[in-house]
């Protein structure tokens, strides 16, 4: 069952690559894909810059929102 198929997609491929249209297709494919990776997928920035960029965040910024209750007991810790 795996070499009909086998056969069968080497066939086709065969046919693909002796038909003009399908090399001149192909080849349209090729520079639209180069134009796509050259302009208008964003550039990607590493992972290490993101994260040096961020400030880094004290435990007050972190909390500063939070409402922990009152202390009923009167003990600090």
């Amino acid at each position: 069952m795996v070499w009909k198929t086998l056969e069968r997609v080497n066939q086709l491929r065969q046919a693909a690559m002796s038909d003009p249209e399908f090399i001149q297709s192909a080849q349209e494919h090729e520079k639209m894909l180069q134009f796509v990776e050259q302009t208008v997928e964003p550039k990607k920035r590493s992972r290490s810059s993101t994260i040096a960029s961020r400030k880094a965040k004290s435990l007050a910024d972190i909390y500063e929102k939070a409402a922990f209750g009152e202390n009923s007991s009167g003990q600090e810790h």
